[in-house]
C-alpha cells in the first residue's frame, strides 16, 4: 500500500503541476517575469517528478541525477520569481549562473553516484533542497518585509518548513530510514506527503500573493488618484483665492473705474428726469444721452464681465488659444490701476495670431501676476515703466515683462516661486509658485532675472498649430 501511494503522490503532483504550467503558457504572453519564472518552475516539477516515477525504466543519470539538480533549479527559480517582484533588471545574469551552477551540481551528483554511491548523494540532494528552500524563505520574507503581503510571510514558512523536511531526509544516511524513494515504511511514506503537500501549497499561495498585490496595486492607485484629485482640487481653490486677493489688492482701482460710467449713468438720468418733469425735453438730446447712458452701461458690464470671468472657479480647459487675445484681456484688467499708479505701460505689436495649447484663464492668470509684479516693483520708482516684448521662435514663443524698479537681490531670485515665499507685507507667496505650476503644465516655464534696466520675468511656452 505504501508503495502505490507513494507512486500516487509523485504521479499527482507531476500532472498537476504539468497542467497549471501548459495553463500558464497558453497565456504567456500576459506574463509578466515572476509569473514566468514561476511558470518555468511549475513545468520542470511535472517532468521531473514523472522523471522519477519511471526510474526503474529509465537510466539513473535521466531519472536521479538530472532530475535532482532540475530541481534545486526551479526552487531557486521560483525564489527568483518573487524577488523580481520588488527588484527588477536584467534577467539574465542570475539565470546564466543558474544554468552553470545546476550543469556543475548534475556532473557531481552522477560522479559521486557512480564512484561514491548513494548515501551522499542522499546527503547532496537534500542539502541542496534545504538551501535553495531556505533561500527562496528569504526572498519571501524580503518581500513581505516590502510590501507586507501576508501570503508573503505564508510563502515564507512555507519554505522554511520545506528546507527543514529535506535536511530531515538526511537522517537517512546514518540511521537507514526512508533511504529508498519508494520505501515501503510508514516514515518514507509521511515524509513525501509532508513535501508534496508543501509543494502544492507553494503554489496555491504564489496565486495568492499574486492576487494580493493586484489588490494592493488597485488600491494605491486609487488612493493616489485620490489624492490627484483631491490636490488638483485644492490648488483650484489656491489658484482661485490667489487671484481674487489680487483683484482684492486692487479693489480701489477697479471702484474707481466702475465709478466713471456708473456716475455718468447717474448724471444724464437725472437730467433726462428734470427735462421731462419742466417740459423742456428736447428730443435729440434725449436721444444722444440714452445712447451716453447705453454705452456707460456695456463699458460697466465689460469691466463686470472682466472680472468675474477672471475669478470664477472653473476647471482647466485646454484648447487653442490667441495670446493676443489674452493679452489684451489682462492688459484691459489691469488699466484701472496702471493709470492710479501713474505707470507707463509699452505694448508689444502683435498683428498676426499667436497660437498656444493652454487655458485662457489660467494663463491669464500667469500674466497678472507677473504684471502686478512689475507693478509692485516700479512703485516709487523715478520712471515708472513697464514693457512687454514678444519673440516667436520656431517651437515656443517668448513673452518678456520688463520693469523700471531696482532688481531683485540674489538671494530673492533663487527662493521667488517657491511656495509662500514673499517680500510684500501683504502677499501670500503664492502667485508666482501657481504661475509656475500652471506654465510647467504646459511644457513651459517662468523665469525671473535682473537687466540693466530692473528685472524681467519670462513667460515661455511651447507653439501651437494653427487651428
Amino acid at each position: 500500500m505504501a508503495v502505490y501511494n507513494v507512486h500516487s503522490l509523485f504521479v499527482f503532483y507531476s500532472l498537476v503541476s504539468l497542467l497549471g504550467g501548459a495553463i500558464a503558457v497558453v497565456c504567456w504572453r500576459n506574463l509578466d517575469t515572476s509569473a514566468r519564472y514561476w511558470t518555468v518552475a511549475t513545468l520542470i516539477a511535472g517532468v521531473t517528478n514523472l522523471a522519477t516515477v519511471f526510474r526503474a525504466e529509465l537510466p539513473l543519470l535521466w531519472s536521479y541525477s538530472i532530475p535532482i539538480g532540475l530541481t534545486g533549479a526551479l526552487f531557486v527559480l521560483m525564489g527568483l520569481g518573487i524577488q523580481r517582484l520588488h527588484r527588477p533588471g536584467p534577467p539574465w545574469p542570475a539565470l546564466l549562473v543558474l544554468a552553470i551552477g545546476t550543469v556543475v551540481f548534475i556532473a557531481v551528483m552522477e560522479w559521486c553516484r557512480i564512484h561514491v554511491g548513494l548515501r551522499l548523494t542522499v546527503v547532496l540532494s537534500g542539502g541542496l533542497f534545504a538551501l535553495t528552500s531556505f533561500w527562496s524563505s528569504y526572498t519571501a520574507h524580503v518581500y513581505h518585509r516590502l510590501s507586507a503581503n501576508r501570503f508573503a510571510r505564508h510563502m515564507c514558512t512555507v519554505m522554511i518548513v520545506f528546507g527543514v523536511v529535506n535536511l530531515l531526509r538526511i537522517q537517512s544516511t546514518f540511521t537507514g530510514w526512508g533511504l529508498e524513494t519508494f520505501g515501503k515504511d510508514a516514515w518514507t511514506l509521511a515524509m513525501w506527503s509532508t513535501q508534496f503537500l508543501l509543494g502544492m501549497l507553494r503554489y496555491i499561495l504564489y496565486i495568492a500573493m499574486r492576487i494580493q498585490q493586484s489588490a494592493d496595486q488597485r488600491r494605491q492607485a486609487a488612493v493616489a488618484q485620490a489624492r490627484e484629485d483631491e490636490s488638483r482640487r485644492l490648488s483650484l481653490q489656491l489658484a482661485q483665492q490667489e487671484r481674487q486677493h489680487g483683484l482684492g489688492i486692487m479693489s480701489a482701482s477697479f471702484a474707481h473705474e466702475l465709478n466713471q460710467p456708473l456716475a455718468v449713468i447717474r448724471n444724464f438720468s437725472e437730467l433726462l428726469q428734470h427735462q421731462l418733469r419742466t417740459g423742456t425735453l428736447d428730443a435729440g438730446m434725449a436721444h444722444g444721452l440714452l445712447d451716453e447712458i447705453i454705452a456707460n452701461n456695456i463699458r460697466a458690464a465689460e469691466i463686470i464681465r472682466r472680472i468675474r470671468n477672471f475669478i470664477q472657479p472653473a476647471q482647466p480647459h485646454m484648447e487653442t488659444i490667441d495670446l493676443r487675445e489674452v493679452v489684451q484681456e489682462v492688459l484691459a484688467l489691469v488699466a484701472p490701476e496702471l493709470l492710479r499708479r501713474k505707470i507707463e505701460l509699452l505694448k508689444p505689436t502683435m498683428p498676426n495670431p499667436v497660437w498656444l495649447r493652454a487655458d485662457a484663464i489660467e494663463l491669464s492668470q500667469v500674466l497678472f501676476n507677473v504684471l502686478r509684479n512689475a507693478m509692485e516693483a516700479v512703485q516709487g520708482a523715478d520712471q515708472a515703466c513697464i514693457e512687454l516684448a514678444l519673440r516667436e521662435g520656431d517651437v515656443d514663443v517668448q513673452l518678456r515683462v520688463y520693469d523700471s524698479g531696482p532688481g531683485l537681490s540674489e538671494g530673492t531670485l533663487a527662493q521667488a516661486g517657491e511656495p509662500f515665499f514673499t517680500t510684500k507685507a501683504s502677499g501670500l507667496g503664492m502667485g508666482l509658485s501657481i504661475s509656475k505650476s500652471i506654465l510647467d503644465q504646459y511644457g513651459g516655464r517662468l523665469t525671473l532675472s535682473n537687466t540693466v534696466r530692473g528685472t524681467c520675468a519670462l513667460v515661455c511656452l511651447p507653439r501651437a498649430d494653427r487651428r
